[in-house]
């Protein structure tokens, strides 16, 4: 499967968009340049013909170094794709979760992976789990699942809490809270305001959360002004 999975990739990849990928993820190997709607018309056709199994357990069986970056990619679609018992999707998320090097795999996934806004509290003790990882992308990934499935009225004080917590050093680790604080802030800014007035926030998650709501065509002038005056440097 793993073989017939490949040709077909290697079938849709563009020179000129792998070059173009290549800029936006410095340092990761094997793009082969596939555009992520035809990676998910393929998981989908994966998904509806049941061959996502076999993908899957041949991905997860090769661990070498020559492994593509749509092949993660891929693999995460599958698993969002596939109609699963919450248990199982977490188990498959579990075991996918250290194969995530990267922004875009880690993004994608979360962002295709539907079922946890279906099943919110099933999932929830895996995302918790995420942000304990200390791992950066680990951390990553649960900061981004609360973005895409827990920016809701019912769970924002949970979400909005964990997300306060993380002070991972990484990079992406950190921007990946800003992001998620900054869109909770837009629809439930009396639950972010606080942590921006206070000391509770790392200071570059601080930073970094008004910069991104500052970008945001929502809040009016006066109140990015205001934001700004927290900042600590943000223009």
């Amino acid at each position: 499967m793993r073989t017939e999975v490949r040709a077909e990739i290697a079938a849709l990849a563009e020179p000129a968009y792998r070059d173009f990928s290549q800029k936006l993820l410095p340092g990761c190997g094997g793009i082969q340049g596939v555009r992520l709607p035809a990676l998910r018309r393929l998981a989908r056709e994966l998904a509806r013909t049941g061959g996502w199994r076999d993908y899957l357990a041949e991905y997860f069986a090769e661990d070498g170094p020559g492994r593509w970056f749509e092949e993660d990619m891929l693999a995460g679609m599958c698993i969002g794709a596939a109609k699963l018992p919450a248990e199982e999707a977490v188990s498959l998320a579990r075991r996918f979760r250290p194969r995530i090097g990267n922004w875009s795999v880690c993004d994608s996934f979360c962002t295709g992976f539907r079922a946890v806004s279906r099943e919110r509290e099933a999932f929830w003790p895996f995302v918790t789990e995420c942000l304990e990882t200390g791992e950066e992308y680990g951390v990553r990934l649960g900061a981004v699942l609360l973005l895409a499935h827990y920016r809701t009225p019912e769970w924002a004080d949970r979400a909005v809490a964990l997300l306060a917590e993380i002070s991972h050093p990484g990079y992406y680790a950190r921007m990946a809270a800003a992001w998620a604080l900054s869109m909770f802030y837009l629809d439930f800014p009396e639950k972010v305001l606080p942590l921006l007035e206070g000391g509770a926030l790392q200071q570059e998650v601080r930073r970094m959360t008004i910069r991104k709501i500052c970008e945001s065509r929502r809040p009016s002038p006066e109140e990015k002004a205001r934001l700004r005056a927290l900042g600590g440097g943000v223009s």
